[in-house]
């Protein structure tokens, strides 16, 4: 779901779009736990990437943007 861009990590805008929805109604624990889930049930890693890598980007690119 992912792919490396210079340790950023590049992701589809629906799934961004979702999760900065989300944070309309929820606050930054819950919204934590939720990209948490996605990542490791929906995300597949590649050469050197962790799960905390791709949350910690996914969750900087839901606040960031």
């Amino acid at each position: 779901m992912s792919t490396t861009k210079k340790k950023k990590f590049y992701w589809n805008e629906d799934t961004l779009n979702h999760f900065k929805f989300q944070t309309n109604y929820q606050n930054k624990k819950e919204t934590l736990k939720e990209v948490t889930e996605f990542v490791e049930n929906e995300c597949s890693l590649e050469d050197n990437e962790t799960n905390e890598m791709l949350i910690k980007d996914l969750i900087t690119q839901i606040y960031n943007k």
